[in-house]
């Protein structure tokens, strides 16, 4: 399934920050790729997501890509939290901390606003410059917070399937994402793929792209 779920996503209609607004539906499913990481020969899979609220699956990707505030997007802070990580940096701490409440924040020994900003900064060159992503339209939420759960089951269930030695989630301080080669912690050990949900995906990708070539 690791193997179909690859070969069909990698070699769908790819899309990047710049490129959100293309999207023609607004409910879904988006599987996010990486420079450099490899399953067999195609593209390997490093994030599934989707969204909860109705209509809301190019907001939720502009608040990864686009919207610096990663107290808005999970994969900003993880991105982050690797990159303070490698670094040895001890920001890593008070980056991990939600800091929406900025007065609050003003009040943490150490917080820099103007440093929050930088790695703000160095997380959205290092996503726009390195992943990319395809997107599958689902209508409702039930589905798709099962397909998403679904998917991400049965990648981490896959032994072959693994982060190569150079990627970035592996100096997480996360120890869910270096083990599972994926932006993510949440479904890791939900119930995988049946093969009559791997059909209906496969159904929803070929009507999502059969548009383009109308």
């Amino acid at each position: 399934m690791t193997t179909k779920l690859h070969s069909l996503f990698s070699f769908m209609t790819r899309y990047n920050w710049r490129t959100i607004n293309n999207i023609n539906f607004n409910n879904g499913l988006y599987i996010i790729f990486e420079n450099g990481e490899k399953y067999n020969k195609t593209d390997r899979i490093v994030r599934v997501g989707t969204h909860n609220s109705d209509g809301r699956l190019k907001a939720r990707l502009k608040n990864h890509f686009i919207n610096e505030n990663k107290d808005g997007s999970i994969l900003r802070k993880n991105i982050g939290k690797a990159i303070l990580s490698r670094s040895h940096d001890i920001y890593l701490g008070i980056w991990s901390k939600n800091s929406s409440n900025k007065s609050k924040m003003e009040n943490v020994p150490g917080y820099d606003s103007d440093y929050q900003k930088l790695i703000e900064t160095l997380v959205s060159k290092y996503m726009r410059e390195n992943m990319s992503f395809s997107c599958f339209s689902v209508s409702t939420e039930v589905e798709r917070l099962r397909l998403e759960e679904g998917i991400i089951a049965t990648l981490n269930k896959n032994k072959d399937f693994y982060a190569s030695v150079d990627w970035l989630g592996n100096y997480s301080p996360e120890e869910k994402i270096r083990q599972s080669g994926m932006w993510l912690k949440q479904g890791l050990n939900k119930e995988p793929l049946s093969e009559t949900e791997i059909k209906q995906i496969e159904m929803y990708c070929s009507a999502t792209e059969i548009p383009l070539f109308k």
